[in-house]
C-alpha cells in the first residue's frame, strides 16, 4: 500500500514530525534563553538532579519564565501518582517529560499540519497565529489550572511576551518544518 503525498494521513504524520521539531527547538531555545537572560544561579538546577513538585514547578515567580524540564516533569509526576499511584524518581521524571512534550508538540504539529492543508492562509502568517493560539489554551487557560505554572495575571509582562513568542515561534518553526518535510511551496 502507497500513501499518497497530500492523503490527510501522511499530512498528519508530517505534523507529528514538525510538531517534535518545533516542541525540541522551543524547549532549547526556552532554556537557552532562560540562562542567558536570567544567568544559571537562577535557571534551576538541572532536571536529574532532584525530582520536581508542583511547588517547586510554581517556585520561580512572576518575574521567571517557566522551567520547560520542571513543567513537564511534573506533569507527568501528577500523572504518576494521580492515575497509577506511584511516584517516579528524577530521572524518569526527566525523561517521561521529555517524550510528553514532544508528544504534546507532535499532537499539536499534526492538527496544524491538517489546518493548514484544508485552508488558504499562508504558512508565515497561520504557523506563528497558530502557536499563539496554543498558548490561549495551554499557558493562557489549561496550564495554570493544573498547578503547573502561573496563571498569565500573576506574572510580570515581559514574561507573558516571552512565553508568547516561543509559542508564535513554536508554530513558525512547525510551517517551517512542514514545508522542508514534504518540499511544497
Amino acid at each position: 500500500m502507497r500513501i499518497q503525498r497530500d492523503a490527510p494521513l501522511a499530512v498528519a504524520i508530517e505534523g507529528v514530525l514538525a510538531g517534535m521539531i518545533g516542541a525540541l527547538a522551543v524547549t532549547l531555545i526556552g532554556t537557552a534563553g532562560r540562562r542567558l537572560l536570567f544567568g544559571a544561579d537562577r535557571a534551576g538546577a538541572a532536571p536529574w538532579d532532584v525530582g520536581t513538585t508542583a511547588v517547586e514547578a510554581l517556585a520561580d515567580g512572576p518575574d521567571m519564565p517557566p522551567n520547560m524540564n520542571r513543567v513537564t516533569a511534573t506533569f507527568v509526576q501528577k500523572v504518576a501518582t494521580g492515575i497509577f499511584g506511584t511516584s517516579l524518581t528524577a530521572d524518569q521524571q526527566y525523561f517521561a517529560g521529555t517524550v510528553w512534550h514532544l508528544t504534546y508538540g507532535g499532537f499539536w504539529g499534526m492538527l496544524y499540519a491538517l489546518l493548514q492543508s484544508s485552508v488558504s492562509v499562508p504558512k508565515r502568517v497561520l504557523g506563528p497565529v497558530y502557536g499563539l493560539a496554543l498558548w490561549v489554551i495551554g499557558p493562557g487557560w489549561l496550564v495554570p489550572r493544573m498547578k503547573l505554572m502561573l496563571p498569565p495575571g500573576q506574572q510580570r509582562a515581559r514574561i507573558n511576551a516571552l512565553v508568547l513568542s516561543l509559542h508564535a515561534v513554536y508554530g513558525a518553526i512547525v510551517a517551517l518544518a512542514i514545508h522542508a518535510l514534504n518540499g511544497k511551496n
